[in-house]
């Protein structure tokens, strides 16, 4: 029978983990109602652009049949 070994000794701690523990965190400046603001004109992007072209293209179409009545 081999007699209990003893556990290896801890690594010596990291001197840069040692520094970064020392630090404190910056504020972050985050403003939550902006961000969502943000984030729901980011995702309804293409949809704006669809209406928008929609509403040029009906709007030319009604521009060319006035044309079309008024010079008959």
């Amino acid at each position: 029978m081999t007699p209990p070994s003893h556990p290896p000794p801890p690594p010596e701690p990291d001197p840069l983990a040692i520094a970064l523990a020392k630090l404190d965190p910056a504020p972050h400046n985050l403003d939550w109602n902006v961000l969502m603001f943000e984030a729901g004109r980011a995702s309804k992007f293409r949809a704006l652009w669809f209406w928008r072209i929609t509403a040029w293209v009906c709007a030319l179409v009604a521009c060319g049949l006035a044309y079309a009545y008024l010079s008959r």
